[in-house]
């Protein structure tokens, strides 16, 4: 299965050390490449590995723990919780998250990194990420992030993500996640917008999430008070807009390099901004629901020809980091509006590579792209509509590679 085409029944793809050399009808693939070992798979369909382009792989299963009826709510229960955790725990969930993308066919993650455990487990594990950084940085006079050194306000934090970052590898790319307008200062965000410029790094950034959020930049009554006072913040370092997207496009960060996160709230001004500045979004469906911040209208972001990326968030705020039961839910609260299951493939697959900018890498199975290449079962029930039926029976995947390497096999392959 290519993406941009129709699939190729009794198909091959050729690879050469980590790439695509060939997709095409299996006859004429090995005739063409007669030295090649030959990997039989039966009764199966190779796609493009799934992107998740949002998660946060440090967090443990909290979401029954910390539900919540609000937003603000959810967000001071996991405060809560996690004062009961420590980097043992963080790390436990990583390596059993990290096990959970790659069985069922996640070859590629944009990993939120909070408590510093998660890159070196995902450099070990074989998978293809993005990692960002997470900063909270709120209060202008002496900015601070959890278990870090502290910022300083000016010029400082160049060197603080510097010291930051792991060895880089082939497979693991690094970027910036300011967590939210509200919760990191504009004096920080203008730092990162320069960092991210001058070493063109990737950012990340929860925006637009909660009417709780509007109505805090806007001066209204919301729940977000509490976690103000929670972390020492004045309500008064809040920034002021009638929207965060009028925010960050005031501030300059709005850019293809820019991936704005749930975007549930945003307005159609919003959205002709991302569509301006060729801003992504990570849509986060089964988050949305949990967290009742509302469903994102899907539908006109795509006729914006916005890039959309999908992601499954932690398992504080979903059920599973299975990217399957988020493309099946998706299409679930998503059809009525003429959203297709195709559609839904294509956010999962090119869709996530266009808005971590690896498109020209990954997403596709394409010669020349690196070999990030799943195998999952061929539907038992087929109607016509190959990727109906995938989203219907599809739970985990046979054979998992990336870079032409394979990490997971459930057959001798």
């Amino acid at each position: 299965m290519q993406s941009g085409t129709a699939p190729i029944f009794n198909g091959a793809v050729a690879i050469s050390r980590n790439s695509i050399l060939a997709v095409g009808p299996a006859d004429r693939i090995i005739k063409k490449y007669p030295g090649h070992r030959i990997v039989q798979l039966n009764n199966a369909v190779l796609m493009p590995g799934l992107i998740n382009v949002h998660a946060h792989l440090e967090l443990p299963p909290l979401l029954d723990a910390i539900g919540a009826e609000t937003f603000p709510e959810w967000v001071m229960n996991l405060i809560i919780a996690k004062k009961r955790l420590d980097n043992t725990d963080y790390s436990a969930a990583a390596r059993e998250n990290i096990r959970a993308l790659i069985q069922t066919g996640t070859t590629t993650v944009g990993e939120i990194c909070t408590h510093g455990v998660s890159p070196a487990l995902l450099k070990q594990s074989g998978l293809r990420a993005m990692v960002f950084h997470e900063i909270i940085s709120m209060a202008p006079s002496g900015p601070r992030q959890p278990r870090c050194r502290p910022l300083r306000r000016h010029g400082r934090l160049a060197p603080y993500f510097s010291s930051l970052l792991p060895p880089p590898s082939s497979l693991l790319k690094h970027g910036i996640s300011p967590h939210a307008p509200h919760t990191v200062s504009e004096g920080v965000l203008l730092q990162i917008r320069l960092l991210s410029k001058q070493r063109r790094l990737h950012l990340s950034m929860h925006v637009a999430e909660s009417q709780d959020e509007i109505r805090l930049l806007q001066r209204k009554k919301n729940g977000l008070e509490k976690l103000y006072q929670a972390a020492g913040w004045d309500i008064a370092w809040a920034p002021e807009a009638d929207s965060p997207f009028d925010y960050l496009h005031r501030l300059g960060l709005l850019s293809r390099n820019f991936l704005a996160v749930h975007a549930v709230q945003a307005t159609d001004r919003d959205i002709s901004l991302m569509k301006k500045s060729r801003t992504p979004v990570a849509h986060c469906p089964r988050s949305n629901k949990e967290t009742g911040v509302g469903k994102m209208a899907l539908k006109k972001f795509l006729d914006a020809a916005i890039t959309i990326g999908l992601g499954t968030d932690s398992l504080a705020s979903s059920p599973s980091l299975n990217m399957w039961d988020e493309m099946r839910y998706a299409l679930r609260v998503h059809k009525n509006s003429g959203i297709s299951a195709w559609d839904i493939f294509t956010m999962a697959t090119i869709g996530g590579a266009k808005a971590l900018g690896m498109e020209k890498e990954i997403g596709s199975l394409e010669p020349g792209k690196k070999a990030d290449i799943i195998a999952v079962p061929l539907p038992e029930k087929n109607t016509g509509d190959i990727y109906s039926d995938l989203l219907r029976e599809t739970k985990s995947c046979i054979m998992s590679m990336v870079n032409g390497k394979i990490i997971h096999s459930k057959e001798n392959v």
